[in-house]
């Protein structure tokens, strides 16, 4: 590996490190008179996230006059998300970043977004995603939580020993599971048999061998170090992960009416500048661990449809067990919407 590319990765990572650590020295300025616990599988050394823990968190103390302090646990050290789950709905923690199976039990029926070759780009599934909001916020309001922010990552295969560009790779491969019963159906349909394993294993069982090839966003996988093991990253986008933060209601529900309106306004705001960052972290990322030596995987055409194919019947399967099949058609709604305004015929 030349030294060029090792300062790619290094770099990367010093600043990740030196943004985590401006996190560390925040402090109310006052006792506040409510401490917000939240959680998040993320790392607090990306500087996207930072923007949440540190510049959020310094405008709501700000916005509240110092009445709400927010403490985030970062990195896993509160357990997967269904444990962020069930801690908030036992008052251990106020509030999280979740996604996958957590969703579930929070915003049943979201993982529809998440549907194998749905989206073409991130626009069309934030477009979608958008045209949703109003309904997931009240799904999840209904179940005991406020949703703040919604977001959208595209997510790539990750491999130690395996292109995964062909139904016989993932045969061979010890490819992970960890985001739900939608996941699992698609890695069968692509010839896996995934092995669950929850987030905060994922990294030692990566490197114990246990298992060998993951779906992710590359931004976590390279602040988890493992690309030091990958040999190959499939860029394929096979779905878009949906995100969302959130607090419980009786939480929220104690602030005065005009601070929270004010507070969900400034989430709003924030999320539009997360995105932007996470969007940009996450190339950075990628192309960082492609400098570093692992292989690009580049599909044919031919090879991606056989993908789409297999997949395909996922989204009937799984109609009627994960999302209701009137969810499904109203996604497809919205985006013959919007790829009609673009032009677009793909469906």
């Amino acid at each position: 590996m030349k030294m060029g590319k090792k300062r790619i990765i290094v770099i990367f990572l010093l600043g990740l490190l030196l943004v985590g650590y401006s996190f560390s020295i925040l402090k109310a300025k006052k006792n506040p008179k409510y401490v917000w616990k939240w959680a998040s599988l993320a790392q607090d050394t990306v500087e996207a996230i930072t923007i949440i823990t540190v510049d959020l968190t310094q405008s709501i103390l700000k916005a509240t006059d110092g009445d709400v302090k927010c403490v985030w646990y970062m990195g896993g050290i509160m357990g997967d998300e269904e444990d962020y789950v069930t801690k908030m709905r036992i008052g251990q923690l106020h509030g999280a970043m979740i996604t996958g199976t957590a969703n579930a039990s929070v915003c049943p029926g979201i993982c529809v977004m998440e549907l194998p070759f749905l989206f073409e780009n991130v626009d069309e599934a934030r477009y979608v995603q958008n045209k949703l909001r109003p309904k997931i916020c009240k799904i999840a309001e209904k179940n005991g939580f406020k949703v703040l922010m919604l977001l959208t990552l595209d997510e790539h295969f990750y491999s130690v020993k395996y292109p995964m560009r062909n139904p016989q790779d993932f045969q061979k491969s010890k490819i992970l599971t960890w985001h739900g019963p939608l996941e699992v159906e698609v890695l069968k349909a692509l010839g896996a048999s995934p092995i669950p394993v929850n987030v905060p294993e994922v990294v030692p069982s990566m490197r114990a061998g246990v298992v060998d090839g993951a779906i992710s966003p590359s931004g976590w996988w390279l602040a988890a170090q493992l690309y030091t093991i990958t040999k190959y990253i499939n860029p394929l986008t096979i779905r878009y992960d949906q995100g969302v933060f959130l607090i419980v209601n009786k939480e929220w529900n104690k602030l005065p009416l005009n601070q929270r309106k004010n507070l969900e306004k400034m989430w709003r705001r924030y999320e539009k500048t997360f995105v932007i960052q996470m969007d940009k972290i996450m190339m950075d990322a990628y192309k960082g661990m492609v400098g570093y030596g692992c292989t690009e995987v580049k599909m044919t055409p031919k090879e991606i449809e056989v993908f789409r194919k297999r997949t395909r019947p996922v989204w009937d399967k799984m109609a009627g067990k994960e999302y209701p099949r009137e969810l499904l058609n109203e996604v497809l709604s919205h985006l013959k919407q919007y790829r009609g305004k673009k032009g677009g015929s793909k469906g």
